[in-house]
């Protein structure tokens, strides 16, 4: 499972691509989740907020008191992954509550102190807790008692080779990565820090000649060479890393040629990495982050694609398609086979429930991008009435791509999936016994739809 860690969407930038200058989005959101930098709401390229809305208050209500339990414990990463999703959302309230909880304790998230490890600092928390700060609107140089940015700062080391580069202060060993170094860059430019283009130099030296960012640092901190070696072991490429790299310098103050070309040639790789169907390394964790960078790129195609694929791993078992899964509507599954599993056996507590919403939080982002239906919600047969038994087709307009739902009738349940175009999705009911008229009802996360067909015997 991707470990990438997303982050809010705020400021803007210009970058310069192969059609000259292109403004990068703010994604400002509105209080129900739809991007204000969305496309207008009729016409072609319009959005549909109902996907990040739904998965937003699935993901809120999983918190506990603010927090991500874990079985026992808090999962401080997973908890500030809601966070940021329920800001993509526009859940302001939601991202409040988060940051209530979080702040005080805060000093366990960025240290091990109450493990035994005393005196330690993790840098790449200590760096994503600093973003969080700022997207929460708190104090980062006094957030819960600590001064995260002074914090971070000391980590960033001022020694050759290794200059700019994140490290871990702890007994265990140090674990930062190409992830926490993203982070570290956007905290310390957006305070401002002296120490700010040190970290930029050295994560632009993690990413290879082929445009994308590996995830690990080289582990000899004396080599010479301390950037990405193309074709060596412990320079393979990451979606991920890559995908959060862009983000972060786009979304943060970092500026200068050196930037907009690292952003560009980034962008360029994960052009190249999207499969047909939209997906990034077959989950939606990769792909929700590298489609949200790419949104934020102006990729626009890209992103919807992106979108589109995520929002067909968001089970929406409504009506008499119910399932396991119906209480939990609005969660993302990490892989399409996931979700075949839990419509039998549920989000069991544990693995599996941590799994969608890990998925779920690393996932949202995109869905700013999912593309609205090109009608209105709306069911028809092509016969007026029909036999007991009799296979009669039924057509569905008004479905957005990658939208899931329930046409049915009393005894034959059918889950569908928009497609693109104006086109209907259409399925073939088995008509049931009795002499009636029957209602044939089509059935959304957040609309319905009904005809009527009359049966005999």
């Amino acid at each position: 499972m991707s470990h990438a860690l997303r982050l809010h969407t705020r400021g803007s930038h210009t970058w310069r691509r192969a059609a000259g200058l292109v403004a990068a989005s703010t994604l400002a959101l509105t209080a129900v989740g739809q991007p204000a930098s969305a496309a207008p709401s009729t016409g072609a390229g319009r959005t549909d907020d109902t996907a990040i809305t739904v998965a937003g208050s699935w993901l809120k209500g999983e918190l506990t008191g603010g927090l991500m339990d874990a079985g026992g414990f808090t999962d401080f990463g997973l908890t500030l992954d809601t966070g940021f999703a329920l800001d993509q959302a526009g859940d302001k309230p939601g991202v409040a509550a988060v940051n209530r909880a979080f702040q005080p304790v805060v000093n366990d998230y960025i240290s091990g102190d109450a493990f035994g490890d005393a005196g330690s600092t993790y840098a790449g928390s200590v760096a994503k807790a600093a973003v969080f700060a700022r997207v929460a609107g708190a104090n980062a140089t006094s957030y819960g008692g600590v001064n995260l940015v002074t914090r971070l700062e000391e980590r960033v080391s001022a020694t050759a080779p290794i200059v700019g580069r994140i490290e871990d202060k702890s007994g265990f060993g140090d674990y930062a990565n190409t992830l926490g170094q993203s982070y570290a860059v956007r905290a310390l430019t957006e305070a401002k820090s002296q120490r700010a283009a040190d970290a930029v130099a050295f994560l632009l030296a993690q990413q290879c000649t082929s445009g994308f960012f590996r995830q690990d640092f080289t582990k000899d901190k004396a080599a010479a060479a301390q950037g990405c070696a193309e074709g060596q072991t412990g320079s393979e490429p990451s979606v991920d890393a890559t995908a959060l790299a862009v983000v972060n310098l786009v979304e943060g103050d970092a500026k200068g040629p050196s930037v907009n070309t690292a952003v560009d040639r980034a962008t360029d790789w994960l052009l190249t990495q999207q499969k047909k169907n939209g997906s990034f390394a077959g989950n939606t964790n990769s792909t929700g982050l590298a489609g949200w960078a790419l949104g934020l790129v102006k990729e626009r195609s890209a992103a919807t694609s992106a979108a589109t694929w995520v929002r067909k791993q968001q089970p929406i078992d409504k009506n008499r398609c119910r399932s396991a899964l119906t209480k939990d509507t609005g969660a993302i599954a990490y892989e399409a086979k996931a979700v075949k599993a839990a419509r039998n056996s549920g989000l069991t507590d544990g693995d599996v429930r941590g799994q969608w919403r890990r998925a779920t939080a690393q996932a949202m982002a995109v869905l700013q991008w999912a593309p609205a239906a090109a009608d209105d919600l709306r069911v028809a047969m092509n016969r007026t009435s029909a036999e007991s038994g009799d296979k009669v087709r039924v057509k569905v307009w008004g479905l957005a791509p990658g939208e899931r739902a329930c046409v049915s009738i009393k005894g034959d349940p059918k889950r569908i999936i928009g497609k693109a175009g104006a086109k209907p999705v259409t399925r073939k009911l088995r008509m049931p016994t009795g002499n009636k008229s029957r209602v044939v009802k089509v059935k959304t996360a957040d609309d319905a739809a009904k005809t009527r067909i009359s049966v005999r015997n």
